[in-house]
């Protein structure tokens, strides 16, 4: 992963399909395959071990609505889940397709699995960022770290920061509610993170769970460096998380206007354009 150098757009877009994958290698490859004519940057999932990430009363609480996979909420989880076999082949897909390959992890088993597969950077989700155990493993590992701050307070982000010194890392400002309204993304957080953390990070962004794409806009004029969005072929689908996510009609304009916004942005030196010489001698009549 290269996100401080990336050459593919303005900003280091990240496109989350967590688990709108439904389980299925083919409609997650089918995600992929659909983003091959954007310029996105990387391409994000998530590792859990459903074994060890649950307690006893998740596994066996009853989990019946229209968006269950599975009677139980273990078996819900379990069904959405990739092998390790078709896990390993998405990422190689994802790399093979020309995009960076993402993920997050719930435990110490996912880590190392992740480690194994050779992945080139690594996800601290929101609901991760407060397990100390995890952090100090991820400490030691010489990968760029982003870093969801969604569920936390201002202590728990220099933690974070203090544990993960010696790492490549970014910070993401992300309120951990689905949808999230406007009034409580706090985009003012992002360059609070970059004047209250400085040379420490190594950059900041901005992770939503929002509905449209204004709020993406915002937070690359206030110096968003990355942007994560969920990504859904089709928000109808079943399952818990595609109504708050992006078709890819959503990422192809929030993609044009950051471009259209970074050839706007043009030069602080103010002078005559060559554009304007023909107006200037059309309408300036100095005497």
């Amino acid at each position: 992963m290269n996100i401080k150098n990336n050459s593919r757009h303005p900003v280091y877009f990240i496109v989350e399909i967590g688990q709108n994958h439904q389980g299925d290698i083919s409609i997650a490859k089918e995600m992929v395959d659909s983003l091959k004519d954007l310029p996105i940057s990387c391409i994000k999932t998530a590792k859990r071990d459903i074994d060890v990430c649950l307690t006893d009363e998740q596994k066996s609480m009853p989990y019946i609505n229209p968006n269950s996979f599975g009677d139980t909420y273990y078996e819900h989880r379990k069904a959405l889940e990739l092998s390790k076999e078709d896990f390993a082949e998405l990422k190689n897909y994802v790399e093979k397709a020309g995009f960076d390959f993402l993920s997050s992890f719930t435990d110490l088993n996912s880590l190392r699995f992740l480690m194994e597969i050779d992945v080139k950077g690594l996800k601290i989700a929101s609901q991760r960022i407060t397990d100390v155990k995890l952090l100090e493993a991820v400490s030691i590992i010489n990968l760029p770290i982003i870093i969801s701050t969604g569920m936390s307070e201002i202590f728990d982000i220099d933690r974070v920061v203090k544990m993960l010194e010696k790492n490549e890392k970014y910070l993401l400002q992300c309120t951990s509610t689905y949808p999230c309204p406007f009034n409580e993304l706090n985009l003012n957080i992002i360059p609070m993170y970059k004047e209250r953390y400085g040379d420490r990070i190594d950059g900041v962004g901005f992770s939503g769970h929002h509905w449209g794409i204004s709020p993406d806009i915002a937070a690359y004029m206030l110096g968003a460096g990355i942007i994560e969005r969920h990504y859904t072929l089709e928000r109808g689908m079943k399952g818990t998380n595609h109504a708050a996510a992006l078709e890819k009609s959503g990422v192809k304009y929030i993609l044009d206007y950051i471009s259209q916004i970074e050839e706007a942005l043009g030069t602080d030196q103010k002078e005559i354009l060559a554009s304007e010489a023909s107006a200037v001698e059309r309408l300036r009549n100095d005497p």
